[in-house]
Parts: structure tokens; C-alpha cells; sequence
């Protein structure tokens, strides 16, 4: 069962639409549904956006938001609106209110005209959230034997760009009206909010000219605005923000983490598009509310915690900005299934369509059962002895009358050939049916055979050439039969004229008389017989010449499937080239795809295959093969597709997880990933501390999600060497069997530090409009001094150091200089905080844990207890000759040490330390 937060994902602009899609797809790919605590939600002033989709892994399914996820904030004649309403939308600073014209296709990369939309639209807003908030809320009621809500908390997810007007004028109004929302929902249930901030750069690499003009003085402008709220001071100074119908109450930052995402790493990987960052930014999001959240939240809290301490500040500046960087090792077996059962569809399309070398001798197979072979003259008459037998069955052998032998001999002939052509219908049909049938058995049984398209298409091929001769032989002895039937009656003609003609003592007398019958007899005979031998040749020219169009049928049918098979073929090959070619193209800069290194090993062998496995696939209740000459190339393509995906091989490769994937890798392969990983990593931000900080380590922490923890090739043991020191890695079981995720967060940079700032600044002094969205705020900001940039403290670590010792906050004790402090001393050691041997290290180790603040409190106090003239007369005496030096330093050193070469910066300082107490502190 996964166990998953309440999550809320908000889109602001088409950049933070485009992200929350990315995870929309993370979702659905994974659980093959949105899970019931999870839901999605867009705003945009641009109502195109809505038909924004992209592909997801599942059945070529494309992921886009539906109606309820989708919100078009737009505003007609708003110039209209605001001349109606000026105190309502009072915040438009003067220089940007001609250019507010209709929002409805954008918000023209001015910042202010996405916070009109977002006023004008408030209504529909909140209404917006609150439905999507209830159904997360409501989730743990909803019985699922799928799903369990991870905590009871609800996270809001928000990802925009800075740099255009929609994402970068609503981020801040949204924050807040979520919260408002969520408080008026249910008051008890924490909600936090983070978000996901794309820096302006990537916008600038992809396009120059006019229309990036406001890109990065919007990316100040933002920073500025958001920094001016991540600092305020709620308690005393509170801000309202007005709307139509409700005024927010301003108690909070608007965000608990922001993630600044820039398109460049610190070893210079460069994204120049914007829908990468969108979707490596979508897969973040999932990431923190996925399997993997438990961890998240874990180390959400830990940089909540740096920032809360103020540890990374600087000088007067909040340190809020946070990095973020993820990789994915991917192992996508179904690509490789896909493309060894595309190769497996064309290894059989090529066995069944070649022929085999021994199947020359199907024809006379065929022939010589269907008994129709014709050649050689009386050598083979199969089919014609099968139609008629050569010569009448009764034959003429007695004249009765020679006086009407005319009449005789003709009616015997006629009788001859009526029975014969009775005859011989009704053995040709019988015949013919006969070899239809056995001809569709003879190709139904060898199409459906290993090489038996091949096959079937040679034999036909050979086939119709025996018939064709067969029909010729057939034809050339008809010829003679009829020339024969001329002869022959022209010898009856005159055998029964020298018959009439015998004498009457011719006809009592002498062998004449039955020579001559005999000669007549003998005629009508032949002609009888040529009767026989004439209709069984003239059926026999119609039995082949049907037999050669039935043959001439098949043949284009096999043609015709043949013609099939090989499109299919070619389909086939183009789709395992076209994934081939996918697998090897260059990867998302923050994926490490591991099937690259398996794709062109994908190698389908004869043994494999069986031919008869497919057929049999294909033969229930059908004619197999034959069938796909009536079939669409589509449902051959299918059954093609059906057999070969479910191959063992196939499977084999689509089933793999990722872990067996590893296993098969070396030690030092497996390091090399790993760093590979690590490297690919790299939050997406640099910073520059403008010489207020130098050498400054940042937290880091890993949230590794593996598909098990328990059985992982991947884990802390193969990391542990790989890591540095400030670097922090959990692991967490996601049940994602194809992939392993690396998240990684760093904390935390003031804003001005975030890179390009200083550009971002010039861009945004030299423009003519204003790229911030309150002109009120902004006056503000003037009023209270507010600057994005440090102001630099002036440092009292010198006086605090001295007057430690004054007051005995500072001793030597031991070996060691000690520091009082209750705010970062350990109680068993009673506060005491070690600072170091030298005095100089000491001093140091003083600036370090910035324990000024402190120290000024207790000498503050201090001095009310000893009350004013004691105190002056303390540091009257501290003061006065070498009494500091001997009495209240409490150095550990005598003065003659300070000329070794080793005490120099020992000697320095102690110097300072008495100019300060007679040139400052006597004063």
C-alpha cells in the first residue's frame, strides 16, 4: 500500500502548468491513477494553456488537466475596471497602468498585470482551492485498499517563473490565499507551503530581443518583492492585502521553502530549455509526495531548522533561498521488451515469406495426390482417366439391318456420346470439387507451416506452370482427336459405302460380306472411342483452364499477404530503429539511462522463436496465414504485436528491475554511476556572496528513493565513500521497481546572493516600467530602509572580547579559553563553550559562533547590577596602567613570548585589545 502525503500541486503561468503536468504523468505512470489525497490545479491568464498535453509512459495515453484543474484568470477592459475601482487596485504602480490591456490570451510579461488578474479573479480563486482542498482533506475517509495518507499535514506545491507577468505577478497573492483558504477549511491542520521558483536565465538562452525585455528585471523585481515579505517584522508592522470581497490579514512569510532554480550547475551543465526544468522540477514535486515524502519531510524540516536559526544569515539578511537538484537513474525494460519483440515480429515475417530451399517439390506433392498430372503424352492422362474412361463402355459389335446401317450406326453414336457427356459432368464436378477442395487443404496446411507464405508462393508459382503445360498438352491433343474424328468418320463413310456396294452373291457368298462389317464395326468404334477422347480433352482444357484461375486467385492472395507481411515487416523495423534510436539519443541532463548500455545487445536468435507458437496464436477456428489476405495490415500488425510481446525474451527484458540491472555491474562500474549520479545532481543555482561570506559550507542533504532499501545494490555502504563531510543521505523504499531517484537540497543563500542578481538589479534600474506588483509595498520598503542587500553590522567582536574578560564571560581555564554562553553552551558543562589554546584561535572561534548579541545582553546586565559608579569605576581601573595587562586579561602567556615568531598573531591581537582599552574604553 503506498503511503503518500496530502498534496496539493498549483501551476501559476504556463511554465508552472507545464511542471504540474510533469508530475500529473509521475503519478499516473506510477500508480496508474491520481491517488484520492492528491490533486492538481492551474492558473493562467492565457486560456490556451488548458490544451497543453504531453506523453505519458502508459499506452501512448497523453496527460492533460481536465476542466475542474484549470482556472482562466482573465479580465476584459481592465483599464475599464480599474478607472471603477481605483482604491481596489490602488497597488498598480502609475508607470504600468497603461499597460494594462485584456487579459485574456497573457499577461505581456508585465508582473502587475498577473496580480490585477489575480485580484480582479479572487472569487473564483478561492473557490478553486478550497474544492481541491477539501477533496485532499477528505481523503482519509474515502476507503482505498491502495493508498494510505501519509501524516495529516497538507503540502502546497506552487510552481511559477519570475521572469514572465502571469507565474511572477500571482506567486505571492496565491501563497496567501491558500493559506487563508486552508485556515478557513480546518483550522488545525498544518499546511506548508513551497515553492518551486524558476530563475530567469533559461528564458534568456532560449530567445533574445524585445520580447525578453522584462525577463530579467521581472527576476529582481520578484526576488525583491518576496525577500521584502520572507523578512518583515508581522508582529509590529502588519500588512493587509485587499480583495473584492475579503482583506487578507498578512501574519506569515507567504512560503515556509523556496527553491530557486536557475538552468546552470556549479560545473557550468547548462539547461537551454525551459520544459526540461519543467519537468525536472515536475518529477521534485512528485518526489515530495510520493513513498519517498517520509524522508522529504524529514529533510524539509532540517532546512526549516537552518533557516529558523539564522546560522547562514548574512550580516542583516535572512538566508531563505534554497537549492535544488535531482537525477534519476533510469532503467526503462519496457523499451527494450518493446524493441526485442518488434525484431522478433520481423525475424518470423522473414522466416514465413522466405521459402525453404527443400520445398521445390511441394507441386508434384500436390499433383500426384490430386492425381490431375497431363504429360507425356499416354504416359500420364491422371485427370482425364479420372473424367472418362477412353472408350464406351458397351462397344458397336453386331450390325442388324445393312440396309439401315446409317440409321443404326448414327443412333449408336449419339447414344455413345449422351452417355458419355452424362458422364463425364457429373465425374468433372466431382473431380473438380475434389482438387478445389484438396488444393485449399494443401495451402491452409503448408501456409500455416515455418516458411510457409514462401512456400505456398513458390508452389503456386510452379503449380500454375504445370497446369499451364498440362492445359497445353491437353490443347495440342484435342487438335489431333478433332482431325482424328474427320478421319475416322470418312473411313466409316466409306467402309459402309463398300458395304452397300457388295453384289448380292457377294453378300451369300465368300468372307466379304463380314470383312466388311467388320470394317464398319471397327470405324464406328474409333469414332466412339475419338467421342471419349474428344470430351475428355475438352473437359479436361476447362478443369485446367478453371484450375489456373483458382491457382491465379491464391497466387494473389499470397501476393497479397505477402505484400502484407512485409509492410509490417517494415513497420516493425522502423519502430525498434525509432526506439533504438530513442535510447540513443542524448538523455535529459539529469537522467543516467541505464537500458543505453543494454540497447544494442537486444538480439533475437532462431532459437527463440516458434514459428508454429505464433501460428497457433493465430489458427483458432480460422484458416491462419490465408486469413490475412482479407485482413487489415493494422490487425496483422496487432496479432503480430499480441504474440511477441508475451515472448519469454520479451518479458525477460520488460520485467528486470533496476536492482537486477546494477547487479550485473562491476564495483567500480557501479562507482562510476553513483558519481555520475551525484554530479547530475548538482542543484540548478550558483550564488555569490559578494565578499560578505568566503568558504561558507551549506547543508546538504540526499533523499535517495530506491525501490527497496532493504535489498538496494545502491546504498549507504556503496555511498559512503562517495559523499563529503557536509553532505547527508537517506534512504526510502518507493516500489518503483525501474528507477532510483536522487533529490537533493541545499540551504540556504540570501536572495541578493542568488545568482545573476546583480544583472537582474541593472536591468531592472534601467527599465521604464515598474517590475514590482505594489507600488504601496514598495513606498514601504523605501520608508523602512528595506534593501535586498546586506547592511554591513559594525563589529563589536573586539569590544565584546575584551569586556568578556572584564566581566568574567571569558576565562582561561586548563588549557583552553573558555566563552560563557546559555544560547549555545552545553548545561552539564555549565555554558562554558571551549574557544581554543591560542589567543588568537580563541578570538577567532569568539567571531565565529557570533556570540555578540549575547554578550552584550549579560554585560548590559551586568553593568545595571554593579549600577552605573561602580561600573565606572571598574573600567577606570581596568584602565589605568598596566592593569588590564596583569589583572583582567586573563592571557595564558607571559609578555616576553609574544617576540617568538610562532605568538605573532597572538601579539596583534593583544595589542588591539590594549589600544582598545586605552584609546576606546578609558574614553
Amino acid at each position: 500500500m503506498a503511503k503518500l502525503k496530502r498534496s496539493l500541486f498549483i501551476g501559476l503561468g504556463g511554465t508552472g502548468l507545464k511542471s504540474i503536468l510533469h508530475t500529473k504523468k509521475r503519478f499516473i505512470d506510477t500508480y496508474g491513477e491520481i491517488p484520492p489525497m492528491t490533486a492538481f490545479l492551474a492558473f493562467d491568464t492565457d486560456g490556451d494553456s488548458i490544451n497543453t498535453k504531453i506523453d505519458s509512459n502508459i499506452g501512448g495515453q497523453r496527460i492533460g488537466l481536465d476542466a475542474s484543474e484549470f482556472l482562466h484568470i482573465r479580465v476584459r477592459d481592465p483599464q475599464e475596471i480599474l478607472r471603477q475601482q481605483p482604491d481596489l487596485f490602488d497597488f498598480v504602480p502609475t508607470e504600468n497602468r497603461p499597460l494594462l490591456i485584456s487579459l485574456t490570451d497573457g499577461a505581456g510579461q508585465v508582473r502587475s498585470n498577473g496580480r490585477f488578474a489575480t485580484h480582479f479573479n479572487y472569487s473564483a480563486i478561492e473557490s478553486a482551492i478550497r474544492t481541491k482542498l477539501t477533496s485532499i482533506l477528505n481523503a482519509d475517509a474515502i476507503g482505498h485498499d491502495k493508498y494510505e495518507v501519509n501524516g495529516s499535514d497538507v503540502e502546497i506545491n506552487m510552481m511559477f517563473s519570475v521572469a514572465g507577468g502571469t507565474g511572477s505577478g500571482t506567486f505571492l497573492d496565491m501563497a496567501y490565499i491558500v493559506k487563508e483558504v486552508s485556515k478557513g477549511i480546518n483550522a488545525t491542520v498544518e499546511v506548508s507551503t513551497i515553492g518551486f521558483a524558476i530563475l530567469p536565465d533559461v528564458f534568456n538562452a532560449m530567445m533574445n530581443g524585445p520580447a525578453m525585455a522584462n525577463v530579467l528585471p521581472n527576476g529582481y523585481g520578484a526576488l525583491h518583492d518576496l525577500d521584502f515579505l520572507m523578512h518583515h517584522n508581522y508582529d509590529k508592522k502588519p500588512l493587509e492585502i485587499k480583495y473584492s470581497t475579503k482583506t487578507l490579514t498578512i501574519e506569515k512569510p507567504p512560503f515556509d521553502l523556496v527553491f530557486t532554480i536557475n538552468n546552470i550547475d556549479k560545473n557550468a551543465n547548462t539547461y537551454t530549455n525551459v520544459n526540461d526544468l519543467s519537468e525536472l522540477i515536475g518529477l521534485a514535486m512528485f518526489t515530495g509526495a510520493s513513498e519517498l515524502s517520509g524522508g522529504m519531510a524529514s529533510s524539509y524540516d532540517n532546512v526549516r531548522n537552518v533557516i529558523a536559526q539564522r546560522v547562514m544569515d548574512v550580516e542583516n539578511k535572512k538566508s531563505w533561498a534554497c537549492g535544488l537538484g535531482l537525477s534519476e537513474l533510469y532503467y526503462d525494460g519496457n523499451k527494450l521488451g518493446n524493441i526485442y519483440a518488434h525484431k522478433a515480429s520481423t525475424s518470423i515475417i522473414n522466416n514465413l515469406i522466405t521459402p525453404e530451399t527443400d520445398s521445390f517439390n511441394l507441386d508434384d506433392i500436390f499433383i500426384d495426390d490430386a492425381k490431375i498430372r497431363e504429360n507425356n503424352g499416354d504416359a500420364n492422362d491422371e485427370l482425364i482417366d479420372s473424367l472418362l474412361s477412353v472408350s464406351p463402355k458397351i462397344q458397336y459389335s453386331f450390325i442388324n439391318d445393312v440396309n439401315s446401317i446409317d440409321s443404326e450406326v448414327n443412333a449408336y453414336l449419339v447414344n455413345v456420346e449422351d452417355s458419355a457427356k452424362t458422364d463425364i459432368s457429373s465425374n468433372y464436378i466431382i473431380k473438380e470439387t475434389d482438387v478445389n477442395k484438396k488444393l485449399n487443404s494443401f495451402i491452409i496446411e503448408h501456409i500455416n507451416k515455418s516458411s510457409g507464405v514462401g512456400n505456398i508462393d513458390r508452389f503456386l508459382n510452379a503449380l500454375a506452370k504445370h497446369v499451364q503445360l498440362f492445359l497445353e498438352e491437353m490443347k495440342s491433343e484435342q487438335v489431333v482427336m478433332s482431325e482424328n474424328d474427320k478421319l475416322y468418320k470418312n473411313q466409316l463413310n466409306q467402309t459402309i459405302s463398300e458395304l452397300k456396294g457388295l453384289s448380292f452373291l457377294e453378300k451369300k457368298f465368300g468372307p466379304k460380306l463380314n470383312n466388311a462389317k467388320e470394317d464398319v464395326i471397327q470405324s464406328v468404334n474409333l469414332i466412339a472411342s475419338n467421342i471419349h477422347e474428344l470430351l475428355r480433352r475438352q473437359y479436361a482444357i476447362t478443369f485446367f483452364n478453371k484450375l489456373l484461375l483458382m491457382v491465379g486467385n491464391h497466387e494473389e492472395n499470397v501476393k497479397n499477404i505477402i505484400q502484407k507481411l512485409e509492410q509490417v515487416e517494415e513497420e516493425c523495423e522502423s519502430k525498434f530503429i525509432g526506439l533504438q534510436n530513442q535510447i540513443n539519443e542524448q538523455p535529459k541532463k539529469f537522467v543516467k539511462e541505464l537500458h543505453r548500455d543494454f540497447v544494442n545487445s537486444v538480439k533475437v536468435s532462431d532459437k527463440d522463436l516458434n514459428i508454429s507458437d505464433f501460428i497457433n496464436s493465430i489458427s483458432v477456428n480460422t484458416d491462419g496465414l490465408y486469413d490475412f489476405s482479407e485482413v487489415s495490415t493494422k490487425l496483422i500488425s496487432e496479432s503480430f504485436w499480441r504474440f511477441s510481446k508475451e515472448l519469454p525474451k520479451a518479458l525477460e527484458y520488460r520485467n528486470k528491475n533496476i536492482n537486477e540491472v546494477l547487479s550485473t555491474y562491476s564495483e567500480d562500474e557501479l562507482n562510476k554511476i553513483i558519481k555520475e549520479l551525484i554530479t547530475k545532481s548538482n542543484p540548478l543555482w550558483s550564488y555569490n556572496y559578494k565578499g560578505h561570506v568566503i568558504n561558507r559550507q551549506h547543508h546538504e542533504a540526499f533523499i535517495i528513493g530506491v525501490p527497496n532499501v532493504n535489498s538496494s545494490v545502491i546504498n549507504k555502504d556503496t555511498l559512503s565513500n562517495i559523499l563529503e563531510s557536509n553532505q547527508r543521505a537517506d534512504f526510502n523504499s518507493t516500489s518503483m521497481h525501474d528507477r532510483i531517484v536522487i533529490y537533493r537540497m541545499e540551504a540556504t543563500v540570501p536572495a541578493y546572493a542568488v545568482s545573476n542578481m546583480t544583472l537582474y538589479k541593472e536591468k531592472r534600474d534601467s527599465s521604464r516600467i515598474s517590475h514590482h506588483i505594489d507600488q504601496n509595498w514598495l513606498l514601504r520598503m523605501d520608508r523602512e530602509g528595506f534593501d535586498i542587500y546586506p547592511t554591513k553590522r559594525e563589529d563589536h567582536s573586539l569590544e565584546y572580547w575584551v569586556t568578556g574578560f572584564i566581566y568574567d564571560f571569558i576565562k582561561y581555564e586548563g588549557e583552553n579559553y573558555l566563552a560563557y554562553s546559555e544560547e549555545k553552551g552545553d548545561p552539564i558543562e555549565d555554558y562554558w563553550i571551549e574557544l581554543g589554546t591560542y589567543r588568537d584561535e580563541a578570538f577567532t572561534e569568539f567571531k565565529r559562533l557570533k556570540l555578540q548579541d549575547e554578550f552584550k545582553s549579560m554585560i548590559d546586565s551586568k553593568i545595571a547590577d554593579l549600577g552605573e559608579i561602580e561600573n565606572q569605576k571598574l573600567i577606570k581601573e581596568v584602565s589605568t596602567s598596566t592593569n588590564y595587562n596583569e589583572h583582567y586579561s586573563k592571557k595564558n602567556f607571559e609578555n616576553s613570548e609574544l617576540k617568538d615568531s610562532k605568538m605573532i598573531k597572538v601579539k596583534e591581537l593583544f595589542s588591539d585589545e590594549i589600544n582598545f582599552v586605552k584609546k576606546v574604553l578609558a574614553k
